[in-house]
């Protein structure tokens, strides 16, 4: 008798957990951030595409982190060095000295290659009033490296910018969700293949590709409460679809789309 009780109430607790559920309640992010800073005069991730997205109206940042083999949060979007840098290797296998002699921006902004911030580097530069997205890259499911670093630098020196994590990983996700209870947390999504992980990690916003979006999703979003944020929403018409459906944010390339 005892077993079957026991065997109800997981059951029980299993199904409210999946299907009963709602966001939590968190501050609402500014409408439009810039992806990986605005790009159209700088490399993506650095220092100076985060002050020309500041320069032209945005009030929000979405920007990637990874760990170097030292421990040092650093900026960008790939580990493998050699899709954007003149390095080689990947990021995770150097340390901080050396990554600080490496240029970004080699192929896409050759007359203004720049050097790869750290995360603090970035919390010293970028304005304490401009929203970050910080997404956490990782170069396998169980890599937390780079979720371990920031929880900790966030219980001790706290970041003075609003803000919140987010990332594709739905164990970083689940770290965040119990660890740091007060750190708003993104789902990111770039496959509806893997959309059913949202009902068991519980994030408080949702960010899928924006093609990815249809009615169910949006109905979904509304039955938990859960805000969804798109990326990468880069023309006018597309933001203008994204404000008939009350979409909470968007991730943008386009300078345009701030002022629309």
């Amino acid at each position: 008798m005892l077993e079957l009780l026991f065997f109800i109430t997981i059951t029980l607790l299993l199904v409210r957990h999946r299907y009963f559920w709602t966001a939590r309640k968190r501050p609402k992010p500014p409408k439009v951030m810039a992806h990986r800073g605005m790009k159209i005069k700088s490399p993506e991730n650095t220092l100076s595409s985060y002050k020309e997205a500041i320069s032209v109206g945005f009030k929000a940042i979405e920007l990637d982190i990874l760990q170097t083999q030292d421990g040092t949060l650093v900026c960008s979007h790939n580990f493998d060095l050699e899709r954007e840098t003149n390095g080689h290797g990947c990021i995770h296998h150097q340390n901080i000295a050396k990554v600080k002699e490496i240029q970004t921006g080699i192929y896409s902004h050759k007359a203004n290659p720049q050097s790869i911030p750290t995360f603090f580097d970035v919390l010293a530069t970028v304005p304490e009033d401009i929203f970050l997205n910080i997404e956490i890259k990782t170069h396998r499911l169980f890599d937390l490296s780079a979720a371990f670093t920031l929880g900790k630098s966030i219980r001790e020196n706290g970041i003075k910018h609003p803000f919140m994590v987010s990332s594709f990983n739905p164990f970083v996700v689940a770290y965040y969700r119990l660890f740091h209870p007060n750190v708003s947390i993104g789902f990111i999504l770039q496959d509806t293949e893997w959309s059913w992980v949202t009902h068991w990690v519980h994030p408080d916003y949702f960010h899928p590709r924006g093609d990815l979006v249809d009615g169910k999703m949006i109905e979904m979003s509304k039955r938990h409460q859960l805000p969804l944020n798109l990326w990468t929403i880069n023309t006018v018409p597309a933001m203008a679809w994204c404000n008939r459906n009350k979409i909470a944010s968007m991730i943008t390339d386009n300078p345009k789309v701030v002022h629309a």
